[in-house]
């Protein structure tokens, strides 16, 4: 089993949709957020010439959230080869399961010459398992 790392916060007005649930597209930025965290946690936000831009993204809906739920985003972090993948996991004390699952996919960039590369061994080290 690999690294977790959790990140919580309660649901915006703003982000609800006419009918009080949580607008399908915030999952996404719910989960970004809870990405950057992880990287800010472990100080790997800026790494000068390499950067993570997202190659794919998916999420898959089991139950609705609302205002003021209390979102709790597990991401799991693994590494293969250029590529940077995080998996996602939302819980609300509403339900007893999940309630949004999501995936990004990301490649390590060189953002001087615009090509791929592996993933630099520092972040290997920071986010593989103990």
């Amino acid at each position: 089993m690999g690294m977790t790392f959790s990140y919580s916060r309660y649901v915006h007005f703003y982000e609800t949709d006419a009918m009080g649930i949580i607008h399908h597209g915030t999952y996404v930025l719910l989960f970004e957020e809870a990405r950057v965290a992880l990287l800010r946690h472990y100080k790997i936000l800026s790494l000068n010439d390499i950067n993570y831009p997202v190659l794919s993204l998916e999420v898959k809906y089991a139950n609705p959230t609302y205002f003021e739920d209390e979102a709790q985003i597990t991401v799991k972090p693994q590494i293969q080869g250029a590529r940077l993948i995080f998996d996602y996991e939302m819980t609300t004390k509403r339900f007893p399961d999940p309630v949004a699952f999501g995936k990004t996919i990301h490649v390590a960039m060189d953002m001087k010459t615009r090509k791929p590369l592996r993933v630099p061994q520092e972040i290997v080290d920071l986010l593989s398992p103990k």
